[in-house]
């Protein structure tokens, strides 16, 4: 599905002239349809623009479509042509005839399905892997099982319920102890593959799915899982009890039904090619253990899943165990062929990642992820590494970056005004953050898509104007003028940039007043609050600070722990915060709670900033529905544009590759996934005998390892 561009596309006034002029006496409706028939199969890709531009009314549509097709065929000189092009144009005739007056949208465009029960699902494309595979490209089969593998918590945890808003779960919950009806490749964009589901069929019309059930699976506890977990799974998750991103991100599944008790139905409200992938994702819990409780707040201290690993030992706050069950059902599949290697895998918490690095290099635990480039430049080095007892290890990656940055929370009066917002983005000065506090180690943010195809790139394409033109009044003038990239690039002089900073607050209404940006009709001052959970941020945030001093912007810091970040995150209580959107290569249903409308006033949701915007809840909308690559794509960049422009976040940086630090008696594949973080593919690797009983020797003896 590849991005279709279009130039010079005709507006829907030609497309009504060219109906008008080529009327038939005679003919009425249908002699119109015809000749528009002819244009369309000419100018094929240019309809696509008028499409985007296409609403309701299906079912006329439809049959005018059929109409217009079969004349064309009877019709035209270029029968060969049209016959190479039938099944577009059959569309893209409906389409026209819409845009000419004869019905809002032409009939939603059903994708098609593959028939029959399948072993996997792929989103745009076929599985990587066939039926018949033995393990993932990126698993090694053969890897020894054993050991004990011990990583670092960030903070603490009170719960192990991963899946509601009271408290804070443990890590790794969702991964050692749950499964789903289907597992994600690492190496594939969006492929799910049969785990807990033997077979997926989707229906012809797209509008529900059937997966069936392994009849082995099996929940930790001994009992089978069946069709009726599934139904309650759906049902708890989605109730008030889970968090909210359930309910957005499964909002189109109308219905979920036990057919038997190995094969259940999930019903759609509407056609949506990501729905038959994202019901797969879905955690499936033992309706025998969470039914008839409060989901919500009698299950902290249960977990029961059916994935490789039980919970054992654990201390709130402190640390947790994970067991790998000697009897989990699944341990022969294709997709687990060489994971979950260790046979106890526990956290160790650290309030402080300073101490957590110095923990490090004690000993006290296996693997650590650096985020810090101060740390990975200067601290991740000396005689343990220097000897080989610790690996310092880059691993380079395929993954959208998405965006991180410092996010306005627009439910604050102040930063409701765009010119505000740009302004005090115009005062973050990252090459000199880069260049002075991070070792030149990142990459300026130039997208909430960043690192992808998904990233708007120069002007909007024929495409993508079409989908931005009905809200061009309530957009920003840039979103169809200016390319999406960094303030820094556009203007790279610090001081022209805070020079612009000033005229926009005054145009805002902001007046400098005895060094103060002041509102002119209340009088108050523009001071706002940066909220911080991690100590490291202060030195990135005071030389920001400083630059919004001189604009007269009173803003200070406030260093929290997580649990009170996290309360203030849930109930939207900030002003400005650190914030990270992650993005997938197929990007979908999320994307409601990230900027939706609907989710902006919701506790807990993913929308912290608070936007609510119709042209971006019509974007979000279009990026759902999209057909194929080709209109994801244009979707994509058009929402990319808009929130750009729109300045909801200061952007930040993003790295081009995973940093870790881990003692040297681990071993991983040698082929790399594609789409990964370190903790996924950690549950690949292996505790290695040999280089444990080689580093054994080196340290008794003060030497390096011997390779």
């Amino acid at each position: 599905m590849m991005l279709v561009s279009l130039r010079n596309p005709p507006a829907a006034g030609r497309a009504a002239r060219i109906l008008r002029s080529a009327a038939v006496p005679g003919r009425g409706i249908a002699a119109r349809c015809f000749a528009l028939a002819s244009w369309c199969f000419a100018r094929a890709a240019r309809c696509f623009a008028l499409a985007a531009q296409c609403s309701a009314r299906a079912a006329r549509c439809s049959a005018l479509a059929a109409r217009c097709s079969a004349l064309s065929a009877s019709g035209f000189a270029r029968a060969a042509r049209c016959s190479a092009l039938a099944a577009r144009c059959f569309a893209l005739a409906g389409l026209c005839c819409a845009l000419a007056g004869l019905g809002g949208t032409a009939a939603a465009q059903v994708p098609e399905s593959p028939k029959g029960p399948q072993h996997a699902l792929a989103l745009g494309a076929r599985p990587k892997y066939p039926e018949n595979f033995t393990h993932f490209d990126y698993a090694d089969p053969q890897a020894p099982k054993g050991g004990t593998l011990i990583l670092p918590g960030d903070g603490g945890f009170d719960t192990l319920n991963p899946f509601t808003l009271k408290g804070r779960p443990a890590a790794l919950l969702s991964s050692m102890v749950f499964e789903s009806l289907t597992e994600s490749s690492l190496d594939e964009a969006f492929t799910g593959y049969g785990l807990l589901a033997r077979s997926i069929e989707v229906a012809r019309d797209g509008l529900s799915v059937t997966y069936r059930l392994r009849p082995e699976a099996r929940f930790s506890d001994g009992h089978p899982v069946t069709a009726e977990d599934v139904v309650f799974s759906f049902a708890v998750l989605r109730g008030d009890g889970a968090t909210p991103f359930f309910r957005f991100y499964y909002k189109d599944v109308q219905a979920v039904e036990a057919v038997d008790p190995h094969t259940v139905r999930m019903r759609f409200a509407r056609v949506n090619r990501e729905l038959p992938m994202i019901t797969g994702q879905l955690p499936i819990l033992p309706k025998h253990v969470y039914e008839g409780k409060d989901f919500g707040a009698d299950f902290s201290r249960t977990a029961v899943g059916s994935g490789p690993y039980r919970v054992g030992t654990y201390e709130f706050g402190k640390y947790i165990a994970f067991e790998r069950d000697p009897k989990w059902w699944g341990r022969d599949l294709p997709a687990n062929a060489g994971r979950a290697n260790f046979d106890k895998v526990s956290v160790k918490y650290y309030r402080d990642e300073t101490v957590r690095l110095e923990a490090l290099k004690a000993g006290e635990f296996d693997f650590l992820p650096v985020n810090i480039a101060k740390q990975w430049a200067v601290d991740v080095r000396g005689d343990k590494w220097d000897k080989g007892w610790i690996v310092r290890e880059e691993l380079p990656h395929s993954n959208t970056a998405g965006m991180q940055g410092f996010a306005f929370n627009l439910r604050r009066e102040i930063f409701q005004d765009r010119r505000v917002r740009k302004a005090i983005s115009l005062a973050f000065d990252f090459e000199w953050s880069n260049r002075t506090l991070f070792y030149g180690q990142y990459r300026a943010s130039d997208s909430y898509f960043a690192n992808s195809e998904l990233a708007a790139r120069g002007l909007p394409s024929a495409a993508e104007l079409a989908l931005l033109a009905p809200f061009k009044a309530q957009l920003p003038p840039e979103v169809f003028t200016q390319p999406v990239e960094p303030l820094e690039k556009i203007t790279p002089n610090l001081r022209e940039r805070l020079r612009m900073a000033l005229r926009l607050l005054e145009e805002a209404g902001w007046k400098i007043k005895d060094g103060a940006a002041t509102d002119s009709a209340s009088g108050r001052p523009l001071r706002f609050v940066v909220t911080l959970v991690s100590p490291a941020f202060q030195r990135v945030v005071e030389p920001y600070l400083d630059n919004l001093r001189k604009i007269g912007v009173q803003a200070s810091m406030r260093v929290v722990d997580d649990a009170v970040y996290e309360r203030q995150i849930e109930a939207k209580d900030f002003d400005m915060i650190v914030h990270s959107f992650g993005q997938s290569q197929s990007p979908g249903n999320e994307q409601l709670e990230y900027w939706g409308s609907e989710s902006a006033n919701q506790n807990g949701s993913r929308n912290v900033i608070g936007i609510r915007n119709p042209a971006v809840d019509a974007l979000v909308d279009r990026l759902i529905k999209a057909h194929d690559r080709a209109s994801l794509l244009t979707a994509t960049h058009a929402l990319d544009r808009v929130l750009w422009h729109e300045h909801y976040m200061v952007p930040q940086w993003y790295v081009a590759n995973h940093r870790i630090a881990y003692w040297n008696r681990l071993s991983h594949p040698a082929r790399l996934p594609l789409y990964y973080n370190p903790l996924q593919y950690l549950m690949w690797w292996w505790y290695d005998p040999q280089k444990a009983a080689a580093l054994a020797a080196a340290m008794a003896a003060g030497k390096p390892v011997s390779r």
